[in-house]
């Protein structure tokens, strides 16, 4: 078994060069095909998408690769982010692109605006798009993604996530409880219905859930 704590050290030859910020999960087959690993300074640092049998082994708050901390450079970033004009946004990204702007863009939204306003054709408004490297298929889970009962109640997030030693296939993942005191649980991967873009769904109910944990 494999423990994948969001958040843990990524060391290769006994130096730290990086920490894990999501598990990437194919949504049909379970089975997890790269992390995304934070590495660099604070400054400068990027999110690599890192194939998963890079990992050598991992235990809770340590994850070993065995490749050079070079390695990790020649990676593909996780994220890209590039400008879209707003004439030229898709139906499959918004049904309004206003609601894509985050608080930060709305320097590409404005200024566009303006410059228009005294006459400047050459500016468009638009908004900052990011879009995840990752297929279709793919769900990146992090720290903090939900995980609902069938019946829709929210039981807890995900703090960490247990992998088949052998091949890499999801055996559950551990979920944090409450505010103050977190309480784990571990949830077996067979309990596990749908694994969406943004949360986990069981195929127990809130009730089963708590029947199973009193027993």
């Amino acid at each position: 078994m494999i423990e994948i704590n969001i958040g843990a050290a990524v060391e290769s030859g006994g130096r730290e060069v990086g920490r894990v910020e999501r598990v990437v999960l194919d949504r049909g087959t379970f089975e997890a095909t790269h992390l995304v690993v934070r590495h660099g300074g604070p400054i400068i640092g990027r999110h690599a998408l890192m194939p998963i049998n890079w990992v050598s082994a991992a235990a809770h708050d340590r994850v070993q690769i065995a490749r050079a901390p070079a390695d990790l450079s020649g990676l593909p970033d996780f994220e890209v982010q590039h400008y879209v004009r707003l004439d030229e946004l898709g139906e499959e990204r918004a049904g309004d692109p206003r609601e894509r702007i985050k608080p930060g863009d709305w320097v590409n939204y404005l200024m566009p605006l303006v410059a228009n306003a005294f006459g400047d054709p050459f500016h468009t408004p638009g908004v900052v798009v990011t879009d995840e490297m990752i297929a279709r298929s793919e769900s990146a889970v992090r720290r903090g993604f939900a995980v609902e009962s069938s019946d829709g109640h929210k039981l807890g997030e995900v703090h960490e996530v247990l992998l088949d030693e052998e091949d890499r296939s999801l055996s559950g993942v551990v979920i944090g409880r409450g505010l103050a005191r977190t309480r784990p649980l571990r949830v077996p991967a067979d309990w596990i219905a749908q694994i969406a873009t943004d949360r986990i769904i069981l195929n127990r109910t809130r009730g089963q859930v708590a029947d199973w944990e009193r027993q």
